[in-house]
């Protein structure tokens, strides 16, 4: 690979192009491989878990190299929790949760390697891959809870997961929700998906149950167009589209970066009711550190494509570890900051995701940096029964000692 300080040559843009093409197409293969179900089968390793993501590396073969985006990353998502991931612009955050809804922009877009495992309740199939019927019933399925190595079921089968199983509320509702259908159509179309059998009666009642739930008068709304509606309301409608197949796990990619403070407070509010009442998880995704303190029950912090550190809401905020935590937490504003006092910032720079270093990737621009640093990446240490950090500043000797 060549230099980050220069530019490529001729023949190192073609020498990069031929590897590219070459591990592209071993992995669309992959992706698009027929597979019996046995394959993309998995355990749990914590029957408590509702999501277990292990070592995943998902990357992006460009014309300069391969980005890392996301480089070995490793967390959990217990049931009936929030889990907030926190990190600064292009650490690895949404490019994870993309890889869970296996929504990765290919052929230049790939999961490379590790372990999504998702504890999913769905429909018992016969041999030939349909739903069966409950015996003696027309219109009802037998369930079934399986668990799915999300990483390895090929794309054709991914309809099992998505929508139905997993949905996500994405950032800007004006860029996911079509300007020319109604908002009644688009919900309505959930249903028709993921519902065997369903009438345009059923669908409707399921899409006007779900509007109520966010807090929206269907009647106001159904035939309303987007552009009708203002930005909380769309979001709103957002939400009730991720509830209409009864999900098992939101993914909440920044719900709220987009609104004012006011309907902020609300959508966070809203989300909070709808985990308790749908007896399911949330993945919180969020630069803002004020909305993880409010929502989750756990944080993940990342760096660089690297989870560095993670743990319950309290250990991360009365007790956090790694300088980068720390960093974060010293950046926000706050009410008792005195006028004239300079809000903290950290130096430098996030590193080049191309050819990262083997060493610590936050050594650049970390003040309690040691000699270590400059050694092997830091493996992650268990500092208590659910804290764990990446970071030479801390050993196995010092926790147990």
């Amino acid at each position: 690979m060549a230099n980050n300080d220069r530019y490529l040559s001729g023949k190192e843009v073609r020498a990069i192009a031929k590897a590219n093409a070459r591990e592209i197409k071993r992995l669309e293969a992959y992706k698009n491989r027929k597979a019996p179900e046995s394959e993309f089968l998995a355990e749990m390793r914590d029957p408590s878990n509702i999501l277990e993501i292990e070592d995943l590396h998902t990357f992006f073969y460009t014309e300069q190299g391969v980005v890392q985006a996301v480089n070995g990353v490793s967390y959990d998502v217990p049931r009936n929790a929030v889990v907030g991931v926190v990190g600064e612009s292009g650490c690895g955050k949404s490019v994870t949760a993309m890889s869970v809804m296996r929504l990765i922009q290919g052929p230049a877009g790939q999961i490379v390697d590790g372990s999504i495992r998702f504890k999913a309740y769905d429909y018992k199939r016969d041999a030939k891959g349909n739903p069966v019927l409950k015996e003696g019933s027309q219109t009802e399925y037998e369930m079934e809870e399986k668990v799915y190595d999300i990483a390895k079921m090929p794309v054709h089968e991914i309809h099992r997961i998505r929508g139905k199983q997993v949905a996500m509320i994405f950032q800007e509702p004006m860029t996911s929700l079509n300007p020319v259908f109604t908002i009644g159509e688009q919900l309505d179309e959930v249903t028709f998906i993921h519902t065997p059998g369903a009438t345009k009666e059923q669908a409707r009642a399921k899409s006007e149950e779900m509007l109520r739930l966010v807090g929206i008068i269907p009647e106001n709304v159904y035939n309303a167009f987007p552009h009708e509606l203002s930005g909380g309301m769309r979001q709103r409608v957002m939400i009730a589209m991720a509830l209409a197949a009864e999900p098992r796990l939101i993914i909440a990619d920044e719900p709220t970066t987009a609104l004012d403070v006011t309907i902020q407070a609300q959508i966070l509010d809203l989300l909070q009711d709808i985990k308790n009442k749908i007896d399911g998880s949330i993945l919180l995704i969020t630069h803002d550190l004020g909305v993880i303190a409010e929502m989750a029950d756990y944080v993940v912090v990342m760096y660089a494509g690297k989870v560095i550190e993670k743990g319950t809401v309290q250990e991360i905020f009365r007790d956090p570890r790694h300088p980068y935590t720390i960093g974060l937490q010293k950046s926000k504003p706050t009410m008792t900051l005195d006028d004239g006092t300079e809000l903290y910032n950290i130096p430098g720079n996030v590193p080049n995701p191309i050819n990262m270093p083997s060493y610590c990737y936050f050594k650049e621009r970390c003040d309690k940096c040691t000699a270590k640093c400059a050694g092997d990446y830091p493996c992650m240490v268990q500092v208590s029964p659910t804290h764990f950090v990446a970071c030479h500043l801390y050993s196995e000797e010092e926790n147990h000692g």
